[in-house]
């Protein structure tokens, strides 16, 4: 995407004036105007300035090429290079589909449960388009169904490479890791900030029985008898 076009596109979403934005990211509002009518182009740099001020980030998407197969005996479908994620809500989604597999009426696939995101799956890698796959199927969660949806042999098989390269050994040194790599930043967000929990109270100090032999603390006056109570004792 062009850049000057990503600004005013960025800028529209927050519903900014070019003059709120040119006070937010310390630049002028005729740069902007510049920016955004394609007269001139921000560097990266520049642009990523004027986004951190609308709490927008540049960031890197993956592309991902598509091949169509033709298998004899089955209706023909998609097969990614590469699997990807999709953030939630999305991912969770309750999407309305044809059931073209068994040819029945319109089925709700409700991703939030397991069961119906495998049949929900099952559609969309036998049947769907590549824009309906990207949008919906996360590549996690489909790795974790991946043993269980009922797909023919030659789909599974063009599926594999895909899921093989998702699921690579990589192993990761959680402590050496945050001395290595910026761990503020995950792949599709950034922590911004946080506040630790303030301590919890101390706990309450122990009931102590009116029979207890040990010695009574100093300044414990939770179980010394009242005046009445004393005189009777006497």
């Amino acid at each position: 995407m062009d850049r000057s076009f990503l600004l005013e596109r960025a800028r529209r979403a927050r519903g900014l004036t070019q003059a709120r934005l040119a006070a937010l990211s310390g630049t002028s509002q005729a740069t902007l105007s510049a920016y955004e009518r394609g007269l001139k182009s921000p560097s990266l740099k520049v642009a990523s300035r004027i986004l951190a001020s609308m709490d927008y980030e540049l960031t890197l998407r993956a592309r991902v090429d598509w091949v169509e197969h033709y298998p004899a005996g089955i209706v023909k479908f998609w097969v990614p290079s590469m699997l990807w994620a999709v953030e939630p809500p999305m991912c969770f989604a309750t999407i309305q589909m044809p059931d073209l597999i068994h040819n029945t009426d319109r089925m709700h696939g409700g991703m939030r449960d397991r069961t119906e995101r495998r049949g929900a799956y099952e559609q969309l890698i036998r049947r769907g388009m590549p824009q309906q796959m990207i949008r919906w199927i996360d590549g996690g969660l489909l790795v974790d169904l991946w043993d269980d949806l009922d797909l023919p042999d030659p789909v599974r098989q063009a599926w594999e490479p895909a899921i093989r390269l998702a699921t690579l050994p990589l192993e990761v040194d959680g402590l050496r890791f945050f001395f290595t790599e910026n761990p503020e930043v995950a792949r599709n967000a950034r922590v911004r900030g946080y506040e630790p929990l303030p301590p919890p109270p101390p706990p309450p100090p122990p009931r102590r029985s009116r029979f207890d032999p040990r010695p009574m603390p100093q300044g414990d006056q939770s179980l010394r008898l009242g005046p009445a109570e004393d005189a009777g004792g006497r």
